[in-house]
């Protein structure tokens, strides 16, 4: 860190300037750090979680906060990579362009464009969006705040469980350069880069740029390349100006993503095992013949792919008016992203299946935020408007072998063999019963989402020490869904047909238009169309006490609100006895959420711990699950109520000017309220009373140490984080929570992780060294039942341990 510059007479900062000691104390939260000298006393850092510049010791939400210092220790590219050392968050990153989010145990994954997902990604006050355009790079940034429990209040629809609001840095008065390269294994090369050019008394500039590149730590055995990599650059230019004493922010972002997709390790040892021992269900007997996929080869017949094409334009302006600021945010934002993954886990020919999903979004948002304040009130009122327009391909990429066996496994016969040896017989050249023929079908989506709100959040200063927050938003959305499902992709088959088959006595047009989506085709040859609206009140109410300087307490009341949808994938159908047939819309999602909880300083013993107690309710919970009445399983959406009640704790404590602890857990107990299902037979399955999966169990734990070393500074950070097993219900035993004598799934785990570094004493110049997963622990997760017709499940793999070497310099 550099040391103050001399300042300009006139200053970047707002009104509301943060202290200058943030600069100094990115290393709060979790993490203490080189920034953590001798003459330092307790850190407070600055969040505005509250819509306003507040100490988060003084904010009355359960919340954690990662530094930029943080991100550093960990080497993290992106949220993904911080999961677990937030007890309580979770974010599975193994497909960046479908990532799933989620807080204390609710969250759901990203299965179209009909829907949207309990936990409200922000960056600089911007909703992202759908999770497509989620998970970003972390491009400069001065901390991320994660709010648990409904944010629906002051952050809107789409926050029921919770909230993450991504800071960036703002450009600054004084001139910086800063740059840094991480090279590791598995042909890790990352690099950044930041300049900050005043360009006058008023202007300041800032460019930054980031670029993430690896091979990947698995070799694909059957197409000889690597995966499980990543390729991704980034860049952000922001201006900022003062107009008197208002203040514009204009910033441009833009990022690209191009890998191959992530690895579906196949657990079956014999290939050809399915037609010889499956029976349609994973007993005993099948999974004797798993292998573990940390021991054996990957074998996919595609390498999959993954691509994103990301650009946002925001304007942000404070202008003071009176005794109140207006605030006004303006945004655009649209992203393209491709996800091409193998779903069998082989590379055999007459098993393929891979899909497709190619999503297209480009929205608009506008936020007007009035706030101020007197020595009894603080208050804040708004309006904001949501404008989104999506589209959705969502493909089954198979052949005709592939058919020919879901025929077999069911039963039927191998169709397009004799179809195929016929022709062969008949003279038809190049043509026997082993020929096979690609066959695509898919599934187009259309979306376009209009929501608006207004709200009110007040802190009333009932008396020294007491506050009473109340808080309300009403939010209106409007969703226009269009469903189309055309014919079948199998153009050389068709052509082979319509040559030789006349003359055979074949019609090319006899075929089936789909197999895979069989059910949905007939519904939407054509684009079909539906509407639907919802309102909401969401509220919360917080009362918080100051039992002495040190000692916040609070407890809090809130609901969160998060609009309904369609289902992608089940077009209307007007002529079924169902009524969830008719109309494919599904409701509302809405928690309830009370919580007691305690900030405590404690500056004595240089020590902070905050803890909570909470409780919610979710009704409507929408997920996706595999099932239906087609050859190959396809994604229904179902809806669960859930109910938990935890407890949250975390603490840090320095143990002397060199020496930092920190620590954070969190218990729960989330169990259905109510679920209603079918189980791999298809018979009724009520999980009423169960457990949903959510181990019991989280945790974290670290220590910081540094030193003067070798005219400079050394540092060394070992953290690590804890989960307990998952709680098995009678849905999840078959796949989430198997026992079979190769591997387990389900089972409790965690990683440790190690940063050493050493900087110059003065500042301008560092170098570090990061071990990964330091004890080189693998897990097996995500084993997928989506190829169940097959036989042939398969699994992800956590990433071994890996070495990288930092170097960090400056201006």
């Amino acid at each position: 860190m550099k040391p103050h510059a001399p300042q300009p007479p006139f200053r970047l900062s707002p009104p509301s300037r943060r202290p200058r000691i943030l600069a100094h104390s990115i290393a709060l939260a979790f993490a203490g750090t080189l920034a953590a000298h001798a003459d330092d006393d307790i850190q407070k850092v600055i969040v505005t979680a509250q819509s306003r510049a507040q100490s988060v010791q003084e904010v009355p939400i359960s919340m954690e906060v990662v530094t930029a210092r943080d991100i550093q220790n960990l080497g993290a590219r992106n949220l993904g990579d911080i999961t677990g050392y937030l007890p309580g968050l979770q974010v599975d990153a193994t497909q960046p362009t479908q990532p799933v989010f989620g807080i204390r145990g609710v969250q759901a994954g990203d299965f179209g464009i009909g829907t949207d997902t309990p936990v409200g990604i922000y960056v600089d006050g911007v909703y992202t969006g759908k999770t497509g355009g989620a998970l970003m790079n972390f491009v400069d940034i001065q901390r991320v705040e994660v709010l648990k429990g409904p944010q629906g209040t002051l952050f809107g629809r789409n926050s029921a469980a919770g909230a993450i609001s991504v800071v960036t840095n703002e450009p600054e008065a004084t001139f910086d350069a800063t740059g840094r390269i991480k090279v590791g294994d598995y042909g890790r090369v990352d690099a950044d880069a930041m300049l900050n050019v005043p360009l006058g008394d008023s202007t300041a500039a800032r460019l930054v740029f980031v670029r993430a590149r690896s091979d990947g730590w698995v070799r694909n055995t059957s197409t000889g390349n690597r995966t499980a990599g990543d390729n991704t650059w980034a860049t952000r230019l922001s201006v900022k100006q003062k107009v008197r004493d208002a203040t514009l922010i204009l910033s441009w972002e833009h990022e690209q993503l191009r890998q191959n997709g992530w690895p579906a390790f196949g657990v079956v040892k014999d290939p050809a095992l399915p037609f010889a021992g499956y029976t349609g269900v994973y007993d005993a007997a099948y999974v004797a013949n798993f292998t573990d996929p940390r021991k054996a080869p990957l074998q996919n017949d595609t390498d999959g792919r993954e691509s994103r094409n990301f650009d946002g334009v925001t304007l942000r302006a404070e202008i003071p008016i009176g005794g109140a600021t207006l605030r006004s945010t303006t945004a655009f934002r649209t992203f393209s992203s491709l996800n091409l993954t193998d779903n069998d886990g082989t590379a055999r020919v007459d098993f393929r299946l891979a899909t497709q999903d190619q999503k297209k979004a480009y929205n608009w948002q506008q936020d007007f935020k009035l706030s101020g304040a007197t020595d009894k009130l603080d208050w804040i009122a708004g309006a904001s408007f949501y404008d989104n327009r999506e589209r959705q391909n969502s493909a089954a990429i198979v052949n005709t072998a592939t058919l020919d066996s879901l025929s077999l496994m069911q039963g039927g016969a191998p169709d397009f063999a004799t179809l195929f040896g016929g022709l062969g017989m008949a003279g038809v050249p190049g043509v026997d019963q082993n020929s096979v023929f690609s066959w695509q079908e898919d599934n187009l989506a259309k979306l376009r989402t209009r929501a608006f709100s207004i709200y009110g959040d007040l802190i009333w200063r009932l008396a020294p020490g007491t506050r009473l927050t109340t808080g309300l938003r009403w939010s209106r959305d409007r969703k226009e869904m269009q469903w189309q499902v055309p014919g079948r992709q199998s153009a050389a088959l068709d052509a082979l047909l319509n040559t030789y088959g006349p003359a055979a006595g074949l019609d090319a047009s006899a075929l089936p238009s789909n197999i895979i989506f069989a059910a949905a085709g007939p519904l939407a040859a054509t684009p079909v169309n539906a509407t639907r609206s919802w309102t909401d009140w969401s509220p919360r109410l917080v009362l918080d006490h100051k039992l002495n300087e040190d000692l916040l307490l609070f407890a809090s009341l809130s609901r969160g609100y998060q609009a309904g949808g369609f289902n992608v994938f089940t077009p209307p159908n007007p002529g079924s006895a169902n009524p969830r047939e008719r109309d494919p819309s599904f409701n509302p999602e809405k928690m309830t959420n009370l919580e007691l909880g305690f900030k405590l300083s404690a500056p004595a013993l240089r020590a902070t711990i905050n803890g909570s107690l909470f409780a919610y309710r979710f009704k409507n919970l929408q997920d996706v699950k595999l099932g239906g009445s087609s050859a190959i399983p396809t994604y229904n959406i179902i809806n669960s109520d859930q109910q938990a009640k935890g407890l949250d704790l975390d603490a840090r404590i320095r143990i002397s000017p060199r020496l930092t602890a920190f620590a954070g857990m969190e218990l729960i107990d989330q169990t259905y309220q109510r679920y209603q299902t079918t189980d791999s037979s298809g018979a009724a399955l009520n999980l009423s009373g169960q457990p949903v999966g959510t181990p019991s169990f989280t945790g974290m734990a670290g220590i910081n140490a540094n030193w003067e070393a070798l005219n400079g500074r050394m540092s060394a950070t070992l953290q690590g984080n804890y989960h307990g097993k998952s709680r098995c219900n009678d849905d999840t035993r078959a796949l989430q929570c198997l026992n079979a004598p190769a591997f387990r799934t389900g089972t409790s785990g965690g990683k440790a992780d190690l940063r050493l570094g050493w900087d110059a004493s003065n500042g301008k110049f560092g170098i570090g060294l990061l071990v990964n997963n330091l004890f080189d622990q693998r897990y097996v997760y995500n084993l997928d039942g989506q190829t169940k017709a097959f036989g042939l499940p398969y699994a992800s793999v956590t990433p071994p341990r890996t070495f990288a070497l930092e170097l960090r310099g400056s201006l």
